[in-house]
């Protein structure tokens, strides 16, 4: 299609003279506004949380631990390319191109309130006479999609040939900067052919290869459907570390990952982040009926225990008090949500242990109000005040762990959910258990052996 055949939206794209507002300053908000302020575009970033705003609009990154993984170039601040901005911003209601990307979870379960006050917002300043795109970004229910269009226009009929509607869910990988918007393929779809050109050409501009859904249902799917292969399949690594307690699990998954189309896994103390644990909720929102899912069922109530039966063993089996290390379910970023740490600290405390936790990215204050029911645990001073320390999350700073504890003259047990730290300990006077792998030293336990699941740091 040559550009005179395009719509003025489409040409304003292609000319970079397009407007784009995007929803949520979050990661994936923001750093989905960086990428179009770079390609020319003029973006506005809108978040409730006012001092977001006011950070990015001084040119600082908002989300500790992020600061390398979204680069705001001073340049797009001071010519307008991109600014942060209020809800009720007028000029940012006023754009044509919106792109949502706010959190749509609350609690472990799929939360759509926030995508319908940022619908009814774009509905309430759009003009009938001019063309809009709507692209939501965050994950979403399939059923959720049949709102989209009553909630703009207040309509029940069939979209309009100016309003473009599509859905673009995001994939991103913590664990590796070489792996972001520009290199991952991008999965798009629209709810009209017709819309097909327009959503193509925008995204583009930021992803090196834009994969076109059959519609934009197919497309939102996608993002539930990959995350549910990787919670079934953590879930299934958690299950056969307990029922080989004696085996060396770890070096199981290991082998078995060598082969070319089975991926490499770790048993841990839970699964964590925003989008793996939440699939199956995405997954199965859309279906009519319960039960059309079975094995994923069966996965949720075996998972949904499994901090219980991590708190059981460790209490079993190990002295108290219990220090864990890292809230933030990926290492070098401030990631509460999801946490596998807070889920079993939370069990901890059920089964009555006396719980310290720590977390660079978390103050004090942050700690104790999010970690129900635990104490915080200063680093490095408190670590002679456990007997017993989970390493959740193997963040940058715990690299010197080995130090610290073998200068002790009594050390805590290690408990490491990761084995990232295994040749590290290699050779120290610290009692060292990596899960996955038989603690020979501690009485067999055929409840949970040594396994439970794995927190990897994909979204």
């Amino acid at each position: 299609m040559t550009a005179s055949n395009t719509s003025p939206l489409h040409r304003s794209v292609c000319d970079r003279s397009a407007r784009i507002t995007i929803w949520g300053a979050g990661f994936i908000g923001l750093s989905a506004a960086t990428a179009f302020a770079q390609e020319g575009f003029h973006c506005a970033i809108v978040d409730v949380d006012a001092s977001r705003v006011r950070c990015i609009n001084a040119g600082t990154v908002p989300l500790p631990g992020f600061e390398d993984r979204v680069q705001l170039d001073p340049q797009t601040l001071r010519d307008g390319r991109l600014r942060a901005v209020s809800p009720d911003d007028k000029d940012a209601l006023d754009a044509q191109i919106h792109l949502i990307c706010v959190n749509t979870d609350r609690d472990g379960k799929a939360f759509q309130d926030p995508l319908q006050a940022v619908l009814k917002a774009i509905g309430s300043a759009h003009r009938a006479d001019r063309e809009l795109l709507v692209s939501i970004e965050s994950t979403v229910s399939v059923r959720w999609l049949d709102l989209v269009l009553p909630l703009l226009t207040g309509a029940t009929g069939v979209v309009g040939t100016g309003i473009h509607l599509a859905t673009a869910p995001r994939r991103d990988w913590l664990l590796d900067p070489e792996m972001n918007l520009r290199s991952l393929p991008r999965v798009v779809g629209t709810l009209s052919p017709a819309s097909q050109p327009l959503v193509t050409e925008l995204y583009g501009t930021v992803s090196d290869v834009v994969h076109m859904a059959g519609d934009w249902t197919r497309a939102a799917l996608s993002k539930s459907v990959e995350n549910l292969y990787r919670y079934v399949d953590l879930v299934l690594t958690n299950q056969l570390a307990a029922a080989y307690p004696d085996l060396d699990m770890a070096e199981v998954f290991r082998l078995a990952g060598t082969k070319w189309n089975v991926p490499s896994l770790h048993p841990s103390i839970g699964i964590g982040g925003y989008c793996i644990p939440l699939s199956p909720h995405y997954a199965g929102d859309g279906l009519l009926g319960e039960g059309q899912l079975p094995l994923v069922d069966s996965a949720l109530d075996w998972d949904a225990a499994h901090p219980s039966r991590v708190a059981e063993w460790l209490t079993n089996k190990f002295d108290g008090p219990i220090g864990i290390l890292g809230i933030s379910y990926a290492p070098d970023v401030h990631v509460p949500q999801g946490s596998p740490t807070l889920a079993l600290a939370a069990a901890l405390s059920a089964h009555g242990a006396d719980v310290r936790l720590h977390d660079p990215f978390l103050s004090t204050e942050e700690v104790i109000a999010r970690g129900e029911g635990a104490r915080a645990l200063s680093w490095p001073e408190d670590l002679a005040a456990v007997r017993t320390l989970v390493i959740a999350t193997p963040h940058t700073v715990y690299a010197d762990l080995p130090d610290h504890l073998s200068a002790l003259a009594d050390p805590p047990t290690v408990i490491d959910s990761l084995g990232k730290l295994r040749e590290a300990f290699a050779g120290t006077k610290v009692r060292y258990v990596e899960i996955g792998t038989p603690a020979l030293w501690a009485e067999h336990n055929p409840v949970l052996g040594n396994g439970s699941s794995v927190s990897d740091g994909t979204r």
